[in-house]
């Protein structure tokens, strides 16, 4: 009856109880109350009741506190019985050896018990005791009263090693790399490689970066869990390489009833984001040596993803209406055009429903394919977001892109395409040499975030919030830094350019740059060949309202100081020339203080 009235946890703590009274009774020990307090404590928070089911301990328990150490193995001691070295003193001479090396990670210091190591090695406990003692002795070892063996927090032979290393000279050589890495225009090296932002983000003002700490992750985690919940292992075996059916069909449905496009599930591959995408298509599509179109200025990605892949890129002029085509040879046909009509990146163009239509008739005619990267269509300002150009493609030459980095979180590395149906299976192969597929948990959790609702309810809600600061960082651009540019004002992004009035003021923001830490690009470091006259891209999306104003107003007080020393004619950087623009480009709408 008990264990049907009462959880086997509760059960067991009372038992114990009663054991404890009968064997104080049985050799007159003093049993008080305080005792049995004791031996109950714990019992009533060990269970509580969820949706109707008993689970274990419940969060109102202290937990039991975790080793703050981990056990180093010594996986790699290997003891040769039929040596004339004793057991101990080869145990004990290759514990120092690894000691020594400084091979080990520092958060696994504590060293195993005498009797883990016996058993594990198959030797007896004396013989490591014998070589634990040597070591102890070294000063290679050190004994922490009631938490064990540690490693010493200075090793007797570390300043001896150190000393023999740093007398030893090394030749140091350039490794040997394939073409495809020198072809690319990525100069970074070292800690300039991580791009990625530790910690709360400083106002950079730098274009591109979304507001993540908008993101509903309640909602998110909740949704994980229910999917787990139902798949279980499911979900932690090897996934499809196009991606869950599930998300594939929301996908689908939420492109063609809000993107205008004209697609199936079947078209769709689940990638691991923008950069992917554009990887397996020129990958699938271009030769080396082949001829790929881009736009000029691009995303430097772009360009260097066709350049790691040996197409001969052919940057394209942009005017008002998009991606100039103009003249071009047969012999020097495009196989692959690569576009962002919605909002081209970074002069903000939105390409007119004319050009998209000759671009398609383009592609089809010298048997070529578009890969349109549809950035920041969901944030358009003035009136409902264009249909995309996949929408009207008839010919099957344009491929869709697209990436949930601008509208979710960047980390979430789940982008996709929509492809023609006789190309998507020579893409699917391409994606499965890079990583097999995307995470499928990460997959099943999107998928029910957007059939749910709760992907759109975001994009609203996200919209609304960056159209607020939009329109207060124009107001405070033009506060702090109107008279030293021009803004210009496009219907949708996430990102302003800002012309120079005065093209000597260039140098003079580059130090303030550099002394701020308030980030805009300068124009010229998208451009391949280009003129443009001399201009900055700012980003506002990642940032509040009091972050816009303190970014601003901290850039032009440094520049105000630059003045004031007289250090504007002077630079350290170097800087493109800009002689006046010589294409057809000009700002639509341009905020002018007066």
């Amino acid at each position: 009856m008990a264990n049907a009235q009462y959880p086997v946890s509760q059960f067991r703590c009372g038992q114990f109880a009663c054991y404890l009274v009968l064997f104080g009774r049985a050799f007159g020990l003093p049993i008080r109350a305080s005792h049995l307090e004791k031996a109950f404590s714990g019992c009533e928070g060990r269970v509580g009741k969820m949706n109707g089911a008993i689970y274990g301990r419940t969060g109102s328990a202290a937990p039991k506190q975790r080793r703050r150490r981990l056990v180093m193995a010594f996986e790699m001691v290997r003891l040769d019985r039929a040596a004339s070295e004793p057991l101990h003193q080869q145990l004990y001479r290759q514990i120092r050896e690894e000691l020594e090396s400084g091979s080990f990670d520092s958060s696994a210091s504590r060293v195993p018990s005498s009797r883990v190591l016996a058993a594990t090695l198959g030797i007896s406990r004396p013989t490591v005791n014998q070589a634990f003692s040597k070591l102890l002795a070294e000063g290679y070892l050190q004994v922490r009263k009631r938490s064990g063996i540690f490693v010493a927090d200075h090793l007797p032979a570390t300043f001896l090693k150190a000393a023999k290393l740093a007398t030893t000279t090394r030749t140091e050589h350039s490794p040997r790399v394939a073409r495809r890495v020198m072809r690319m225009t990525d100069f970074r090296s070292g800690r300039h490689l991580d791009v990625g932002i530790g910690g709360p983000p400083s106002v950079t003002l730098i274009a591109g970066l979304p507001a993540v700490d908008e993101f509903p992750i309640a909602v998110w985690e909740r949704l994980r869990a229910q999917v787990l919940a139902k798949k279980g292992a499911h979900l932690l075996r090897y996934a499809s390489s196009r991606g869950e059916i599930e998300l594939r069909k929301a996908i689908a449905a939420y492109l063609c009833d809000f993107r205008g496009a004209n697609c199936h599930p079947d078209q769709v591959v689940v990638v691991g984001g923008m950069q992917q995408a554009m990887v397996t298509c020129a990958l699938a599509l271009i030769n080396e040596g082949e001829v790929a179109w881009i736009e000029d200025p691009v995303f430097l990605q772009a360009r260097n993803v066709l350049a790691f892949v040996g197409a001969k890129i052919v940057p394209r002029p942009i005017d008002r209406e998009g991606l100039v085509i103009g003249k071009c040879s047969r012999k020097n046909s495009p196989r692959l055009i690569l576009v962002t009509p919605s909002h081209q990146f970074p002069l903000g163009v939105t390409m007119s429903l004319k050009r998209r239509k000759a671009l398609i008739e383009f592609a089809e005619s010298r048997d070529g394919y578009i890969l349109e990267d549809d950035y920041d269509s969901e944030f358009r300002f003035d009136g409902p977001p264009l249909p995309c150009l996949q929408g009207l493609d008839n010919a099957s030459r344009v491929i869709y892109a697209g990436t949930m980095s601008k509208i979710l979180y960047p980390s979430l590395r789940l982008g996709f395409l929509v492809a023609p149906p006789q190309l998507v299976d020579t893409l699917v192969k391409v994606r499965a040499v890079m990583d097999q597929h995307s995470p499928a948990i990460d997959q099943a959790t999107l998928a029910r975030f957007i059939t749910e609702g709760f992907f759109l309810s975001h994009v609203k809600r996200i919209r609304e919030l960056y159209a607020q600061r939009r329109v207060f960082f124009i107001e405070q651009f033009q506060k702090w830094l109107g008279d030293y540019f021009d803004l210009e004002v496009t219907p949708a992004g996430l990102h302003f350019v800002a012309w120079f009035r005065r093209a000597e003021d260039l140098p003079l923001f580059m130090r303030a740059r550099e002394q701020t830490g308030v980030w805009p690009r300068p124009l010229s470091f998208f451009c391949i060949k280009a003129q443009l006259d001399p201009a900055f891209v700012f980003g506002f999306s990642a940032w509040s309202q009091a972050q816009i104003e303190q970014g601003l107003a901290k850039l032009a007080l440094a520049v105000k100081q630059l003045k004031q020393r007289g250090a504007g004619n002077v630079s350290s950087f170097q800087i493109h020339p800009f002689p006046p623009a010589t294409n057809s480009y000009w700002p639509s709408t341009v905020v002018r203080r007066n």
